[in-house]
């Protein structure tokens, strides 16, 4: 896009992209935003924060560390931790699935005396702040199963822990290291690069901005900055200081043809920081938007930056990631099939790579044949058609998420269609999904009341009891309601408590005196206990 010169102000012009102050704008989005930036829906998040890939996660890094146990050559000291460093964790949702998952299967297997510890990092100071305090997961960090640290990618090559006081440095770690990225690269620096007739090109970025927008934190400003490109020549044997990044790079001119190229150099430092840190035994699982094999780099053209209402992302360029992985010795892992929504690859460093039989076949039955990418294109086909399938259908479909919420969500209105006619059986069953359903689920303040509607369900079947204790939940996660203090009074009437009615609805009549429902209900309950006397 061009801009009219005349009405905007020039920002930056012909810079490398990885340099680029876009990038300078998307940490501010982060760090301003928190939490937000996920439970308002402006960042994606759903497709590597379900318990579905964390799940599938969980297994490959079981299988990781059965084969550690079994090479002598990657001997664990079982004095230390085994340490899983999620990078980017944001709101925290995966890191909760794969804590629940994980550690169940851990304790309940022959691998249980290898201490694990996962530790949360991000760059934004209040996701640090929202985890610490978050309840779901302080009962993993007073176990010592979890703890928090700030970690910036591009910089850091220590990871410091918020609450052990524990620095995790190359003198420090005595143990393989596991490392998770979703969503992760595609929101850090990468360069840009072309290849035409043979040459290779640097692409430079000039970037101008309205002049009305006078405040460059100004988050809109984002998406309305014009950006316009220029190719510049260079040679791929000396662009970079690592000699495997050009060599990568002088591979692609070699046998590409005519493409434009992401670059993950920013990623590519990272991994060979975090390689530095544990003598090069390393195991990266990442789930991302991206190319799954250098088939897909061909006849790219210019990327195009997806905005997310404040920030943006690429796509990761994952065939590069695998070729450095490869020409350092390790073994790169990533789908033989074209992934849809997500490329999921695991990235393992190690002496004799060769004898990582079980994480390798890990990967392939959790990750490729049964794919989280697979799962998510399953949950878009099946979500307009859950009014044609069967009370028993459903319920497998959630037991087969591991009991995720946004599904149960999607299937709500149909589930409370299917009870009026459903067997005290499947009421049963129905009542232990949806504790299930809770068990998993992790609060970041979304406006859809998990709570309430669960809530509703129950109230539905008949258990009033539990129902309330729902209705208390939502009252603790989205605060005083005169609704939820009306409903929590008609489960106390079916219960036939009737001065627990009258003290909730008090408290509905406090913050809502004209609350026509709640006066009528109190009138009838007071009406009946007159009567009884």
């Amino acid at each position: 896009m061009q801009p009219n010169r005349a009405k905007s102000r020039i920002l930056e012009t012909h810079q490398r992209f990885s340099q680029s102050l876009l990038w300078r704008f998307q940490r501010e989005f982060f760090n301003q935003e928190g939490v937000k930036a996920w439970n308002t829906g402006k960042v994606p998040h759903y497709v590597t924060s379900n318990p579905f890939i964390a799940n599938a996660y969980g297994k490959v890094v079981m299988s990781f560390l059965r084969d550690c146990v079994q090479h002598p050559q990657d001997q664990i000291d079982f004095s230390q931790p085994v340490y899983i460093v999620e990078l980017g964790s944001g709101s925290g949702r995966f890191a909760y699935h794969f804590l629940k998952q994980f550690f169940t299967s851990h304790f309940n297997s022959a691998l249980r005396a290898i201490p694990v510890k996962y530790i949360m990092t991000d760059l934004a100071e209040p996701n640090l702040e929202f985890w610490d305090t978050h309840p779901s997961l302080q009962a993993f960090t007073k176990k010592g199963l979890l703890d928090f640290a700030r970690f910036d990618i591009e910089g850091d090559v220590t990871v410091s822990l918020r609450h052990s006081g524990a620095v995790l440095s190359s003198e420090t770690l005595k143990n393989p290291l596991i490392v998770v990225a979703n969503y992760f690269f595609d929101s850090i620096p990468q360069d840009l690069f072309s290849i035409r007739e043979g040459k290779l090109y640097e692409t430079l970025l000039t970037v101008t901005a309205p002049e009305a927008n006078r405040d460059l934190k100004d988050t809109p400003l984002l998406e309305n900055l014009d950006i316009t490109y220029e190719d510049a020549a260079i040679d791929a044997d000396r662009y970079y200081e690592n000699p495997v990044f050009n060599q990568i790079l002088q591979d692609y001119q070699t046998y590409l043809g005519d493409t434009t190229l992401l670059f993950p150099s920013v990623g590519l430092k990272g991994i060979e920081n975090l390689r530095k840190l544990t003598g090069d035994r390393l195991l990266l699982l990442s789930g991302d938007k991206g190319y799954g094999s250098e088939q897909e780099l061909q006849k790219r053209p210019r990327p195009k930056l997806s905005f997310h209402q404040g920030c943006f992302s690429l796509m990761v360029n994952y065939p590069a990631i695998a070729r450095y992985t490869e020409y350092e010795g390790g073994m790169a892992l990533l789908p033989h099939h074209k992934s849809r929504s997500i490329v999921i690859g695991a990235f393992l460093f190690a002496p004799e790579i060769e004898c990582f039989l079980e994480t390798s076949h890990a990967y392939q039955t959790a990750i490729e044949e049964s794919s989280p990418d697979d799962f998510f294109i399953l949950k878009k086909a099946i979500a307009p058609h859950f009014n044609v399938l069967t009370l028993e259908q459903i319920l497998t479909y959630l037991r087969f998420s591991h009991w995720d919420s946004k599904l149960f969500f999607g299937c709500f209105d149909t589930l409370m269609r299917k009870v009026e006619s459903a067997s005290e059986v499947l009421l049963q069953e129905l009542t232990r999904a949806i504790h299930q359903i809770w068990e998993t689920y992790y609060f970041i303040g979304e406006p859809e009341d998990l709570p309430f509607h669960c809530a509703m369900l129950l109230y539905k079947i008949g258990a009033y009891e539990r129902a309330i204790s729902f209705l208390q939940y939502s009252l603790c996660f989205y605060g005083e309601d005169p609704g939820m203090y009306h409903n929590q009074a008609q489960c106390y009437c079916k219960l036939q408590q009737w001065n627990r009615a009258l003290e909730v609805l008090d408290k509905a009549l406090a913050l809502h005196p004209e609350f026509t429902a709640a006066q009528e209900l109190k009138q009838q309950i007071e009406g009946n206990i007159l009567r009884k006397k």
